[in-house]
């Protein structure tokens, strides 16, 4: 997801943003806390479970936690806590290579953020898609930014999450799409296409 394989430098803006745009979405509970589920839900599966907008706190506990954390560890500066959102197996690389990020490297190859907020997040299983709405923008990219307004963007395509979930994988850095998670022994983390 951020920093996979041997990636640093350059390539970590285009990880970092991937991951960012593709976990950013958030929310506390289920589909609404009580309401019914949005009229879009239905079209991504049976099984698959809606989370509303909210207020998540950074953690692994749902992919909007781990969405809150990447952008906080982006934020502020603090890179190797970017880590604690990466899958177990690749945390000690992650770790080794983000010690490593000057101050200067991560702030001309790290995305800023601007009034972004998590959006709906979709659970199928252990896989998870989220959301943002706000603006992003990604050094050495053509755009350089991006917007989106829409907490239900992309959710609400009528397609199914399967569908979505490919689509994430193949998104260019510097476009809106969602954010793909994992759920690894019972804790949430960034996907990446090097995940098993």
């Amino acid at each position: 997801m951020f920093v996979g394989g041997t990636r640093t430098g350059a390539a970590l803006a285009a990880c970092a943003l991937a991951s960012v745009v593709a976990v950013a979405v958030a929310g506390c509970g289920s589909s609404g806390g009580g309401g019914s589920a949005p009229s879009w839900a239905a079209k991504l599966g049976s099984g698959v479970t809606v989370e509303s907008p909210g207020s998540p706190v950074p953690g692994n506990g749902s992919p909007q936690q781990v969405m809150v954390g990447v952008i906080n560890a982006v934020t502020t500066g603090h890179l190797t806590d970017f880590c604690k959102y990466e899958e177990p197996s690749q945390q000690s690389q992650c770790n080794s290579q983000m010690s490593q990020v000057t101050a200067s490297e991560a702030a001309s190859q790290l995305p800023t953020f601007k009034n972004v907020k998590v959006a709906y997040a979709a659970i199928d299983g252990t896989k998870g898609l989220i959301g943002i709405t706000g603006t992003v923008c990604v050094p050495n990219e053509t755009p350089k930014c991006f917007t989106n307004n829409d907490p239900a963007a992309l959710f609400d395509s009528g397609k199914s999450f399967s569908a979505l979930w490919a689509q994430a994988q193949s998104a260019a850095a510097n476009v809106y799409s969602l954010s793909p998670a994992i759920e690894v022994n019972g804790k949430w983390y960034a996907y990446s296409s090097s995940s098993s």
